[in-house]
């Protein structure tokens, strides 16, 4: 499997936030405009219908105060009269009132001091049941009375007492030139007010495209280079006010963004690199754990050859030296014949061949010894490193604890690695439910002691004894030859150390224990 391949698949499943595009129905110009236009209408309407209701109110209180004081000076004009009424006269003066303010109407003088009243003198034809009636509110109230009339007609009266008769000046008053000031306001207001209103609008939103629009647009136009992954862009700053200090802003993020970005890219070429090469050293680990699988199938192959060759060696040389003993007695003998003679040395040949047979046998069976100087830490990690991945899928922790001044010594560093994977699989086979393997490693009196614990189930105590003969094992039929541990001891005996194993249940611990030499070299073979 390459890791390096494997990386970049998994990075590029990520999932990424999405953010959905905003899609506004009306452009924030578009509504600025109709908020512009809504507010400066309302605001005209509105000032429009204030004004117009104080005009009227100005002009009624002075069509009002017009017809009272007219009523009044027609009042006082009647009581002051020296000379006896003169309803011609009295006439006469009345129309030079009614024509001297165009809004009055009519003025008449009512007699109130009977129980009908009477008109003395008036400029219309036909007196109104309402001019009565404020007559005689007038002179009951003794005061200067203002009351509404028919629609448009407000009526004024002003009370008289002359000849110990009451009678009343009223004074009837349009109020048509209000209503026509009213609808002339509002026929202004509806022609003036759009006219306003469009070119306010436009004043407006002409200031407002140009100290808010276009920056907004550059900002705008920044955010989309740098949505699509230009962080090199920055937003053009008019005028340092508040939408100046949002694209300084903006600019200063992009800034970082650009940094970060270059940052995050170098940091992602470093650790692209550091996988690499961890991916290297991974593919060289699963090579040599590979390799040292077959080294150690092929070393219990020649461990069986070797003890087979012992055990043929150790059968057939027996008889061979008895047959030849007897075959070297028989030669000795003086009775036996030449030919018998020829024979009997034949016969001495052909054992001298078996005999070489069997020693070549066991010569090939041996390793050739071959070691040089050996770091111990070195030896023990790459140990760890070849060991972790099935001890991880086994689910079983590993510790290594190697001391820091632990020695180097002679070693062939593969026989003696070979060594170590056995007994750290014999532990992984003690712990199919998974467990805890600790390699430890330590200098003691001049020797190097290796030691290996795990938290399997322990070995019988009976067979403890016995873990080391060849062809003993714990393991079921076809699951082990019994011969891992003794290549170990024999892989020990050869550099001069010794091995021992102790077991609980729940606790099996090898113990390793080698010389160093008495000087350490200069250079280290792992």
């Amino acid at each position: 499997m390459n890791f390096s391949q494997a990386a970049p698949a998994a990075s590029s499943v990520q999932a990424r936030p999405s953010v959905a595009k905003l899609r506004p129905f009306l452009s924030l110009r578009t509504r600025l405009a109709l908020l512009i236009t809504l507010a400066v209408g309302v605001t005209i309407g509105v000032q429009a219908i204030i004004e117009i209701s104080i005009f009227e109110r100005t002009v009624r209180r002075d069509l009002l105060e017009n017809a009272r004081l007219s009523a009044m000076a027609v009042a006082d004009d009647f009581e002051l009269r020296r000379e006896p009424i003169d309803v011609d006269s009295l006439a006469a003066m009345l129309h030079e009132f009614a024509v001297s303010a165009p809004a009055i109407r009519a003025i008449s003088m009512i007699d109130v001091s009977g129980n009908d009243d009477d008109v003395i003198a008036s400029t219309s034809s036909v007196e109104r049941p309402e001019a009565m009636q404020a007559a005689r509110r007038a002179v009951a109230q003794r005061d200067t009375i203002t009351m509404d009339g028919p629609p448009g007609i407000a009526i004024v009266a002003a009370p008289v007492l002359r000849d110990g008769r009451a009678a009343a000046a009223v004074v009837t008053v349009s109020l048509g030139s209000v209503a026509q000031l009213r609808t002339k306001g509002r026929r202004v207001t509806l022609w003036f007010a759009p006219i306003v209103v469009v070119l306010l609008t436009l004043l407006i939103d002409w200031f407002a495209r140009r100290l808010m629009h276009q920056p907004v647009a550059r900002i705008h136009e920044a955010m989309q280079k740098a949505g699509a992954g230009d962080f090199s862009a920055r937003a053009s700053i008019i005028r340092p006010d508040e939408i100046g200090e949002v694209a300084a802003g903006l600019n200063e993020m992009l800034a970082r963004l650009q940094n970060f970005n270059v940052a995050l890219q170098d940091k992602v070429a470093e650790a692209t690199a550091e996988l690499r090469l961890r991916n290297e050293e991974l593919v060289e680990s699963y090579r040599r754990s590979v390799s040292l699988r077959e080294a150690l199938a092929r070393a219990e192959q020649m461990a069986a050859v070797g003890q087979t060759a012992a055990s043929v060696a150790h059968q057939v040389g027996t008889p061979l030296n008895l047959i030849s003993g007897y075959v070297q007695m028989l030669q000795q003998d003086a009775a036996i014949d030449a030919k018998t003679a020829r024979r009997l040395a034949i016969v001495q040949e052909q054992i001298a061949k078996v005999d070489a047979v069997v020693r070549t046998m066991l010569d090939h069976a041996r390793r050739p010894d071959a070691r040089w100087p050996t770091s111990l830490r070195t030896l023990l990690t790459r140990v760890a490193d070849v060991a972790r991945p099935k001890l991880d899928a086994s689910r079983i922790t590993l510790t290594l604890d190697i001391a820091p001044d632990i020695p180097s010594i002679d070693a062939d560093a593969e026989e003696l690695e070979l060594a170590l994977l056995n007994l750290v699989n014999n532990s992984l086979d003690a712990m199919p439910a998974g467990g805890a393997l600790t390699i430890a490693a330590a200098a003691a009196g001049g020797c190097a002691r290796i030691t290996i614990t795990d938290s399997g189930s322990g070995i019988d105590p009976e067979l403890l004894p016995r873990i080391f003969e060849p062809w003993v094992t714990t393991k079921p039929a076809g699951k082990g030859t019994g011969l891992g541990l003794s290549i170990t001891r024999d892989v020990i005996a050869r550099h001069a150390g010794t091995i021992t194993a102790e077991s609980t249940p729940g606790r099996t611990q090898f113990t390793i224990v080698l010389p160093v030499p008495e000087s350490q070299p200069l250079e280290e073979h792992g």
